[in-house]
């Protein structure tokens, strides 16, 4: 079936319009009085000949109060930080307020905003321009830095952290890596990224590690790890028809062979709960002391939480997802504080990469939140719909398409792919067993193999071969002292701080997909990938959105995949039943709305609705 939306000649006309460069740079105009607030944003730099936007907004909420370690009480502040964009050219009096949130953990939304689909764009030497491809024409636009820590937002007292917090498999390198540590002396925060010191030989060694575990004699995996089992042999076997004839890994019952005693001691206190209904655990979460045919767990128990909050927030920063909720639905009642005529407003929510995390927490958080203030309530927030494109939701299983997906696009042999297979079980091993931060670790490890036999290809677009993405522009374009004081963020400098990835460390191999069919009975979701993304794309999504169940499942399941089409372009693919849509973006890597901005665009109206 096709699907063919025309395009709007008037729509593109009023565009062009709207967005026309004066000959002269123009002035930010004077904020109207009934329009005027503190946190308008006026001396941004704009290119000779660019018209400024006429008004946004932009400054930092506190939206928790901590007392430091050694410090005074309640003396530590964590802020977010946004920037707000009324619609450019509305089609209604009231449009809808679209939020957006970078995924990371730790990337900043100022991502977004510059080079997907924001308003602004702005140039390596630090001059602003604008961009006619944005969401921000039809709806209020609202970015926001979270969680606390990450891009303008910020952590104060911040954490001090140290390479070995960062990299703990270091410690197993010969000499202790010492020639690595040399290249980043001092506080890690200075750097923006760090290279990884592991070897290929090293990651090899751990790769074959896994694999004698795989075949030894005695090996017999615990029950809710064999269909992970069977399915890593069975991506392996397909590569080597004849490589493990006889082993028939998943079906052994004799007991598990492990190499550690603290594995060991894991797997006797570890509840090994299987349920056939769930193989891999995309509804349940890794474990549970129940069946989940008579589990009675929280939606934050399934998703591997402690009924105890007490450890949701450390040292100013969320260790959880659930945190993450808490701190949005703070901000979010603090910002319609200050713009108390937007409350009423429909409101959407758009992320990618980590906001698989994010969005479907602040989708369950704000919903648990509404349900108890009651519909008619002044606080309530009138969220319409969650949004996620290229989402990191459910490790197990996403992580084991990695090998499979390198072979088929010729980026990997073989072997390699072996290689890339067993360090994803390695960590899914770990993760299943509890261990989360170990998981995290053996999941880095598998990266920084493939980077390596690569060349250094670009796993968020393949199209890129090895050209990484340059995003020192921003920090030195963010940081001018100008951009600051009109972002009103002399204080708080645009940066990284490495303590918002190291505090969710353990939450990296953590699923969502339990969330998910929550949020199926509420809100409607939609779920996108780009077809050139390696590290989050089609493949490792669908195995987990196939495997999710939901009361209106059937609906999803036996709609068509229909073409879908812009005028005489063939966008991509896309299928929709049940409340949840599943969209394919052709010619497209991780950064969707970038490289596909009109494709991205008119999927955002189709949600909306507009």
């Amino acid at each position: 079936m096709r699907v063919r939306i025309p395009l709007n000649a008037a729509a593109v006309l009023l565009l062009a319009l709207a967005t026309t460069a004066s000959s002269s740079p123009a002035p930010e105009s004077e904020p109207s009085q009934d329009r005027y607030t503190k946190d308008r944003v006026v001396g941004l730099p704009y290119k000779a000949g660019e018209q400024p936007l006429h008004e946004s907004y932009a400054g930092h909420i506190t939206v928790r109060q901590f007392t430091p370690e050694g410090g005074a009480e309640n003396s530590g502040a964590a802020k977010l930080f946004y920037w707000y964009f009324p619609a450019i050219a509305p089609k209604v009096e009231k449009p809808p307020l679209a939020l957006w949130i970078q995924g990371g953990p730790g990337s900043s939304s100022m991502i977004g905003l510059f080079t997907e689909m924001g308003p602004l764009e702005l140039t390596d030497d630090g001059q602003f321009t604008r961009r006619n491809v944005t969401w921000a024409n039809e709806y209020d636009f609202l970015v926001v830095d979270q969680p606390v820590g990450t891009g303008f937002s910020s952590v104060q007292p911040p954490a001090n952290l140290t390479l070995d917090d960062l990299y703990p498999s270091a410690s197993q390198l010969p000499d202790n890596a010492a020639s690595w540590r040399e290249k980043y002396p001092g506080d890690v925060n200075q750097y923006a990224s760090i290279a990884s010191p592991m070897s290929i030989e090293h990651i090899v060694g751990e790769a074959r590690s896994m694999m004698r575990e795989l075949i030894h004699p005695k090996a017999a995996w615990p029950q809710q790890l064999q269909p992970f089992v069977r399915r890593l042999t069975d991506g392996i076997s397909a590569r080597h028809p004849n490589y493990l004839s006889g082993y028939n890994l998943g079906q052994r019952v004799n007991e598990f062979f492990v190499h550690e005693e603290e594995d060991r001691v894991r797997e006797m206190v570890q509840p090994q709960v299987y349920d056939e209904t769930d193989p891999y655990f995309v509804n349940s979460g890794y474990s549970s002391s129940k069946p989940p045919r008579e589990d009675k767990r929280s939606v934050w128990e399934k998703a591997g939480l402690s009924s105890d909050e007490s450890g949701d927030f450390k040292d100013g920063y969320v260790t959880n997802m659930r945190a993450v909720g808490k701190d949005m639905w703070t901000f979010m009642q603090k910002f319609y504080a200050l713009r108390p005529e937007l409350r009423e407003r429909d409101f959407y929510v758009f992320s990618e990469s980590y906001g698989g995390k994010f969005v479907p927490a602040i989708g369950v958080y704000f919903d648990e939140q509404n349900q108890k203030l009651g519909e008619g309530h002044p606080e309530h927030i009138n969220i319409k719909s969650l949004s996620i494109g290229n989402s990191w939701v459910h490790p197990p299983l996403q992580i084991l398409a990695h090998g499979g997906i390198g072979y088929a696009w010729g980026l990997l042999d073989a072997n390699q792919a072996d290689t890339v297979d067993l360090m994803a079980f390695k960590a899914l091993n770990h993760t299943m067993l509890g261990d989360l931060a170990r998981g995290t670790d053996a999941r880095n490890l598998m990266f920084d193999y493939f980077k390596n036999v690569t060349g250094g290809i670009n796993w968020y677009d393949i199209r890129q071969r090895n050209h990484q993405y340059k995003r020192t522009y921003l920090d030195r374009g963010l940081n001018q002292p100008a951009v600051r004081k009109a972002l009103h963020s002399e204080d708080i400098a645009y940066g990284k701080d490495w303590g918002v990835y190291y505090h969710l460390m353990e939450d990296i191999m953590r699923t969502t997909a339990p969330l998910f069919p929550y949020l199926l009975e509420r809100i409607p979701v939609n779920l996108n990938q780009g077809q050139f993304d390696f590290r989050d794309g089609v493949a490792g999504n669908t195995l987990w959105i196939n495997e999710l169940e939901w009361t209106k499942k059937h609906r999803f399941a036996l709609a068509d995949r229909d073409q879908w089409w812009i005028g005489k372009e063939l966008s991509g693919y896309m299928r929709e039943g049940g409340g949840l849509s599943h969209w394919v973006i052709l010619n497209a890597g991780h950064m969707s709305p970038g490289d596909q901005p009109e494709a991205c665009l008119n999927m955002v109206n189709r949600i909306i609705g507009a």
